[in-house]
């Protein structure tokens, strides 16, 4: 961008910040949202109380409402862009990679990328994410007492796993983990101008490392995502221009997702010691440790979406070209779905599926993997780190998408 441009950016980005504080202190609930709070669920409840559909005083239509969430994820009618295909100012600039687009392009994009990632086909991977777990743990049991357990353990598996997924060389694996690093807070909504700056370097920088890639699989194909979607380059289903953004943000979206379950689970656990006990007692019981933890403290909080016609939902009518906040962190403890939603219980039974990873179209197509991964990682916790506890102070993201932790500083061993 221009120095002009980045001016006008930040003129931009300051004025909407403003806009939000002004609102929030006006006592709106999901403008203080937007201010990423340590403790969101609270506000949730706030938002609930006005109804299962009610328009924020930043013009934004909000729900907490399970129900209506689930249908409005479902519902062909709203979009994550605009009705003409543009973005809306405040949307993720995922730009022409299929988590930023509608059908049709939506549609022919997913259903490329959907046989590389389909639960049985993943299931290979397992033995790749309990070689690399007991590695990491190995290296924490022989190094300090005291470990950052996002850095030394949450962020560094899905990002092994993932690499060897999509087909990214050894030699290249340090600079993706980087950079990867660097563009996880395009994740995280609006940002500063200098931060913004720095996910675009990153995007920049990871596009060439993936053409790079790309290129080199051209020629030495494997058992990998960029191989299986080479041939589909070759045959006209798929532009080049498209299938490096799927490379680089899908990789992105599920490692973010699969970082913050494990460390979100961890976290819960261990401030739940009762729940910590049963849990170390039958490592078996990771699924329900995952499942409650995508339903008490969901990784992925909200989703937007856009009215693409006039929409009747309830008493309300959202018009036309409307943002729809849909709070998957409020919707998946909605009381009238889930009993006692506030307590953290891995004995829970089953009830209705969360929307830990969106519902509809745009459901999340690394789920499988996510869970595969967490399960594996919590058991690992569970049998080899029975002494794992917290020790000071947790430093969060500052986000109001993302539910997760920079710190989580944790005790490896008595």
């Amino acid at each position: 961008m221009t120095d002009l441009a980045d001016r006008q950016a930040h003129a931009q980005m300051s004025l909407w910040q403003e806009h939000v504080r002004a609102v929030s202190e006006r006592g709106d609930p999901y403008a203080k949202l937007l201010r990423a709070p340590e403790d969101p669920y609270p506000l949730y409840e706030q938002i609930r109380a006005r109804g299962p559909l009610h328009l924020s005083g930043l013009g934004v239509w909000v729900t907490a409402d399970h129900r209506l969430a689930n249908k409005v994820l479902r519902d062909r009618r709203f979009g994550v862009r605009r009705a003409d295909g543009t973005k809306a100012p405040e949307f993720m600039p995922f730009d022409n990679s299929m988590l930023g687009l509608d059908p049709p392009d939506h549609t022919r994009l997913r259903k490329l990328t959907v046989p590389s990632l389909n639960p049985r086909r993943l299931a290979r991977w397992r033995p790749v994410a309990e070689r690399v777990c007991h590695e990491l743990i190995d290296g924490m049991l022989s190094g300090r007492a005291e470990v950052n357990f996002m850095s030394a353990f949450a962020q560094r598996l899905p990002l092994r796993v993932i690499g060897d997924l999509v087909g990214i060389p050894e030699r290249h694996r340090r600079a993706f983990f980087q950079l990867s690093r660097r563009m996880a807070y395009l994740l995280d909504g609006v940002a500063s101008v200098a931060v913004a700056a720095d996910v675009r370097a990153a995007i920049a920088e990871m596009t060439v490392l993936f053409t790079d890639i790309v290129a080199e699989r051209r020629v030495e194909p494997r058992d990998d995502l960029i191989s299986d979607l080479l041939p589909a380059v070759d045959d006209g289903r798929l532009a080049m221009a498209e299938l490096v953004p799927l490379c680089v943000f899908l990789p992105l979206a599920g490692t973010e997702t699969t970082v913050n379950l494990i460390g979100n689970a961890v976290r819960a656990l261990l401030l739940h010691p009762e729940q910590w006990t049963a849990f170390k007692a039958d490592p078996a019981l990771a699924p329900a440790v995952v499942q409650e933890t995508l339903r008490y403290d969901t990784p992925v909080q909200q989703y937007r979406r856009i009215a693409h016609v006039d929409v009747e939902l309830g008493d309300a009518i959202v018009p036309a070209g409307a943002e729809l906040a849909i709070c998957a962190g409020a919707a998946n403890r909605d009381p009238e779905v889930y009993p006692r939603p506030e307590r953290f219980d891995i004995g829970r039974e089953a009830g209705p599926e969360t929307l830990s990873f969106s519902a509809g179209i745009h459901f999340c197509l690394g789920a499988a993997l996510a869970r595969i991964e967490a399960e594996i990682a919590l058991a690992a916790v569970a049998e080899r780190l029975p002494d794992l506890r917290p020790v000071g102070q947790v430093r969060r993201r500052d986000s109001f998408i993302i539910r997760g932790m920079l710190q989580f500083p944790v005790a490896v061993r008595q």
